[in-house]
């Protein structure tokens, strides 16, 4: 079924108003909002102690918000995600990278709290999506 999906979307009329079809790749997106959603941290040194910017992407509808934390620890995840969830609603799954706070028992238990599934992609799959 997961297969038949780009076909689907191809031949449907309404959909291409909505958005050009995309590309086959390796990181998956969802086919309705609050499917999906990416996150990552970055650094941004002009924002001072605020630095850590945590930025969350629904994969279908591109909505996103982002925010300023001190840090880039469990408890700023979840400060990032509770914030996310008032503004853009509640994900069925979430994906991450590997790094150690997205791994933490403390981040798996907030996301099965809220019933939200975990996927973790590669730094590798990261940066090629990126380019």
């Amino acid at each position: 079924m997961p297969t038949e999906a780009p076909g689907i979307v191809e031949s449907c009329d309404d959909c291409h108003a909505l958005a050009p079809p995309l590309p086959a790749g390796v990181n998956p997106r969802g086919l309705r909002a609050l499917e999906l959603w990416q996150t990552d941290v970055t650094q941004i040194a002009e924002f001072g102690r605020l630095k850590y910017v945590h930025v969350t992407v629904d994969t279908f509808s591109s909505a996103m918000w982002a925010s300023a934390h001190t840090g880039e620890k469990a408890g700023d995840v979840i400060a990032h995600w509770r914030q996310a969830f008032a503004v853009l609603g509640i994900p069925s799954a979430v994906k991450t990278d590997n790094g150690p706070a997205y791994a933490s028992q403390q981040v798996r238990q907030f996301l099965q709290l809220w019933g939200q599934r975990s996927n973790y992609i590669g730094k590798d799959i990261k940066k090629r999506c990126a380019n």
